[in-house]
């Protein structure tokens, strides 16, 4: 169910104080630990898996119930770009994967749609805060937000703050320490942990290498938090002092005794009409009091460039068009007159021929007659003629209509005359209007020959403009020198604020005190070269052991179980260091399977390490004690995560473990597989 909007206010209780806790957690760094993973179904069915926090987290059980996706569902939910949660039973079935984290007194929920069959990704993401979060049902999810603003705010929780890594050497682009390279550091799983080539999660991935050595002074805290603010400042330095040593520069290249460029500004003013051509100037002094006059007056020649003609043109070409259409128009109405003047004479003779024969009428005397007999000579006709007082009618008729058209013929000739007149005034006005056009591209030639010299001048007057600036920076060259050595202080200053080496000697006595707790742990593990001094290579992203016969790396020490037990105890001590400085790294980390190289999943017995050697029995309580009492001791501010097979008899450890997954109990309920 896909909905937009307002977050749903029944799902959050969140007091005003804590609002205000989670919007200042930017500013210091505040432990970010998981309360719980929740997965829907896509039958809305919910399944949460509660971790401790500030402790020791044991989810022991059978393999294929689903422990090694718990790494993967989390790295999804917190903005990676694929999900890489196996394809199999919890790709089918479940819906959203979820978190509920804890971050001081504020809680962050934030699930993610699962990517549908044959989809690598879903940017579907929904994320709330308060202080006391209760677990959404699935119709309550919907797209609130995006996966980087996800990213973004995480970050900024955990307190990383703006920060800039730039590279010795221009071949890669600068890089920002994010939440994403953060949570790098708190990820082990089993491809992980038992690798004698990598140290960290994804280390072997494209860019991921150095993405972590990179950023990895910044979440130690070898890098101040104010050296992004430094650098601009120091780069603003730097454009200062090259920008005063080249107005030195510009001035010492100033000859008073050839003036070569003095005398080349000169000749090309003359050129472009800047200055009269007879112009003498023997001197340098007198060459340069003619430029500067020159650009004295540049403001007076500016102000008498003639404005472009081109908006005069086309007010002349618009008004000729309106008289050519005038003109149609009379004409048109001019050949109407004409013709209508034409056809009333025509009609007009017509009607004068046919009034005088009906005139004939007069000889014929009134009185009765018969019609059917011709009133002349008195013969029998076939058709009976019309009667005198019809014909005399008809006389009558024609003749109205005669005087009508007699007395509208005069007014046809005044309106003919008048637009003949109207004719001849827009004719004299369109020869008028040609004569303009043609006078206005005349002066528009004029105009863009005078713009082109305008143009020649406007550069030649800012060459001078810049020439005399320079000559007069070189009256003041003692105090630009002065300037000069303040910022070069300035800079010197800076520079050792950001010295390189500064940063690498922090970040040495960092690696140093590291290095000393997880040599420190490692009296606690039966490891090859145990008792050596260890230490945490960032450049080779490794660990070393210092031994008298020379430095021995993890990838030239034998066996698994030395491999995980560095992999467990460098990590470990790592995030001491973090939480001791309280550094913007998440405050969990999570191991998956260490105890793989004593005792791998097929020959898991019930979680029961029995069957096992005294010396694998041994080093896997060894694994585990450590982690135990490492959580111990950073307790409230670190949270250690281990799934694993073994399920070992110790109180300590029975007390750590937070479910157990066998006898059918999995990650995905099998009510949810019916």
């Amino acid at each position: 169910m896909r909905r937009s909007g307002r977050l749903p206010r029944p799902m959050v209780r969140c007091s005003g104080h804590h609002r205000n806790n989670l919007c200042r957690l930017g500013c210091d760094a505040v432990s970010l630990q998981i309360a719980k993973l929740i997965l829907y179904s896509r039958r809305g069915e919910v399944r949460e898996v509660a971790f401790r926090l500030g402790g020791l987290n044991i989810l022991t059980g059978a393999s294929k119930t689903g422990k090694s996706a718990i790494i993967d569902i989390i790295d999804y939910c917190t903005g990676r770009s694929e999900c890489n949660v196996a394809d199999g039973v919890i790709r089918k079935y479940v819906g959203w994967y979820a978190l509920l984290f804890q971050i001081g007194g504020g809680q962050i929920f934030i699930a993610r749609r699962n990517p549908d069959v044959g989809d690598r990704t879903n940017g579907d993401i929904y994320m709330a805060r308060g202080s006391n979060i209760e677990t959404p049902v699935e119709s309550a999810l919907f797209k609130n937000t995006t996966v980087g603003a996800v990213e973004k705010f995480l970050g900024a929780a955990i307190g990383i703050s703006e920060n800039e890594h730039r590279p010795p050497t221009p071949t890669r682009d600068p890089l920002e320490a994010n939440f994403r390279h953060a949570l790098l550091l708190s990820f082990q799983d089993q491809n992980d942990i038992d690798s004698k080539q990598r140290l960290f999660h994804r280390q072997g991935d494209d860019f991921v290498s150095q993405a972590i050595k990179d950023t990895l002074p910044y979440f130690l805290g070898a890098v101040d938090e104010d050296r992004l603010f430094k650098q601009s400042q120091l780069d603003q330095a730097k454009r200062e002092l090259r920008q005063l040593e080249r107005q030195l520069r510009d001035a010492d290249a100033l000859d008073s005794s050839t003036f070569p460029r003095a005398r080349a500004l000169l000749d090309e003013a003359k050129q472009v009409g800047l200055i009269d051509e007879r112009t003498v100037a023997l001197t340098y002094e007198a060459v340069l009091a003619v430029l500067q006059r020159v650009v004295r007056e540049t403001g007076v020649r500016d102000n008498l460039m003639v404005g472009d003609g081109e908006d005069v043109l086309a007010g002349l070409r618009s008004e000729r068009q309106g008289l050519r259409t005038e003109l149609e128009r009379i004409n048109a109405e001019i050949r109407s007159t004409r013709t209508f003047t034409s056809e009333t004479s025509g009609y007009e003779r017509e009607a004068k021929e046919q009034r005088a024969r009906l005139s004939a009428v007069g000889l014929i005397k009134h009185g009765d007659h018969d019609p059917a007999h011709c009133p002349l000579c008195e013969s029998k006709l076939l058709v009976p003629a019309p009667t005198v007082v019809q014909m005399q009618r008809s006389l009558q008729e024609l003749s109205n209509q005669l005087e009508a058209v007699e007395a509208e013929n005069p007014r046809l000739q005044l309106r003919l005359a008048s637009l003949n007149r109207e004719e001849t005034d827009i004719e004299e006005r369109l020869r008028d209007n040609q004569q303009q056009i043609a006078a206005r591209m005349r002066e528009n030639e004029i105009l863009r020959v005078q713009q082109d010299s305008f143009i020649l001048q406007a550069r030649t007057t800012g060459k001078i403009t810049q020439y005399v600036e320079t000559a007069s920076t070189a009256d003041a060259s003692s105090g630009l020198k002065s300037a000069i050595a303040a910022s070069r202080i300035r800079v010197a200053a800076l520079e050792r604020e950001l010295d390189a080496e500064a940063v690498k000697e922090k970040l040495d006595t960092f690696l140093n005190i590291i290095g000393r707790y997880m040599t420190q742990y490692s009296d606690d593990l039966e490891l090859e070269h145990r008792g050596s001094q260890l230490r945490l290579d960032i450049r080779a992203l490794t660990v070393v052991a210092d031994t008298l016969d020379g430095p021995v790396p993890l990838f030239r020490m034998g066996s698994g179980e030395n491999w995980v037990g560095y992999h467990v105890l460098a990590h470990l001590a790592l995030h001491k260091w973090f939480r001791q400085k309280k550094r913007p790294v998440p405050g969990f980390i999570i191991f998956d399977q260490p105890s793989q190289a004593h005792y791998p999943p097929d020959r898991d017995a019930e979680g029961s390490i029995d069957a096992l050697s005294d010396e694998d029995q041994t080093a896997v309580l060894q694994l585990f004690k450590l982690a135990a009492d490492a959580a111990a001791e950073l307790a409230p501010d670190l949270q250690i995560i281990i799934m694993d097979h073994a399920d070992l008899k110790p109180d300590w450890f029975a007390a750590a473990v937070i479910q157990r997954w066998r006898k059918g109990e999995k990650l995905i309920p099998t009510s949810w597989l019916q």
